[in-house]
């Protein structure tokens, strides 16, 4: 996993583009928020293995 460092000028951008026009300071606020948020977008976009998939898995009738 890389680390999904962002800073108080991305994020800016980043609620800018989204319509939010929040103050410095208020950037500033969310920072450390914004680098846990990256890593769980980051953690759900990595693609899963065949075996996460329970259809694959599943057997109607054990045994058969």
């Amino acid at each position: 996993m890389s680390n999904p460092e962002i800073d108080a000028t991305e994020l800016a951008r980043i609620l800018k583009q989204a319509g939010l026009a929040l103050a410095a300071e208020e950037v500033r606020a969310i920072l450390p928020g914004a680098a846990i948020v990256a890593a769980m977008i980051e953690r759900v976009r990595r693609p899963l293995p065949r075996e996460a998939e329970p259809a694959v898995i599943f057997e109607a009738e054990p045994g058969r």
